[in-house]
């Protein structure tokens, strides 16, 4: 695991050689910070001026799902320039055939970054939700997140043949976003066209009770599995 440990290190160091990429890192924390104390105040001076008893607070949880599903597109967007800039250079090529391995490589620059990015937004939600969504909703949400920085990362991968590319596939990533609002905002079976992305799933999870709850969380990492396994995949035939 040495070798693993030791290109990990060199990953980070490249992240944080580039100012957007350091940036990108600590805006999870921004914006828990700006969620912790920005939409109470804004949600308390919107019914003192409209006189209405509630309108931002049923969606509290829509903000703390934003957190525990950005997290992972902010750290693997930080990562994939890393990624497609050392398969651009021929590094990757070098490191395939050192003791480090593909096998290596996948850990240090996808599963290693990934489980840092879970752990992260678990972290900031633990102190900076606003909504009253349980730690054991946040542990199983992490896990969600640890899976989907994986697959979503190989997939831009795949996609992008160079950085420009990669940044060009990264802003459609936010298409994840789309399946927690179809789940709030959408109350008939239409909301179920969403049913493609795990955030879907993992909302309705969080909305739900009872044995609708668990089909929906079961759904949910069903579909990251099915990605990770299909993206992985991919990963290895493009690299």
């Amino acid at each position: 695991m040495k070798p693993v440990y030791i290109s990990f290190e060199r990953f980070i160091k490249e992240i944080f050689k580039d100012a957007m990429l350091s940036v990108i890192s600590f805006l999870p924390v921004f914006l828990g910070a700006l969620f912790k104390f920005g939409i109470p105040f804004l949600d308390a001076f919107l019914t003192a001026k409209t006189g209405k008893a509630v309108l931002l607070s049923p969606y509290y949880l829509l903000f703390d799902l934003t957190i525990i599903f950005s997290t992972p597109i902010m750290f693997g967007y930080a990562g994939l320039m890393v990624i497609l800039e050392e398969r651009d250079t021929g590094i990757f090529r070098y490191l395939s055939v050192t003791p480090l391995g593909i096998k290596g490589y996948l850990l240090s620059r996808l599963v290693f970054i990934s489980a840092i990015a879970a752990l992260y937004g678990f972290v900031v939600e633990l102190f900076c939700h606003i909504s009253e969504i349980t730690v054991f909703q946040l542990l199983v949400g992490s896990l969600f997140s640890f899976l989907t920085g994986i697959w979503l990362v190989c997939l831009i991968s795949c996609l992008a043949s160079n950085k420009v590319e990669g940044l060009a596939f990264s802003k459609f990533s936010g298409f994840l976003i789309l399946g927690p609002f179809a789940a709030f905002f959408i109350k008939d079976w239409i909301k179920y066209i969403a049913g493609f992305l795990p955030t879907f799933w993992f909302t309705e999870f969080c909305l739900s009770k009872g044995s609708y709850a668990v089909a929906a969380l079961a759904s949910s990492f069903a579909l990251s599995v099915m990605y990770l396994a299909l993206t992985v995949r991919l990963f290895k035939k493009a690299v």
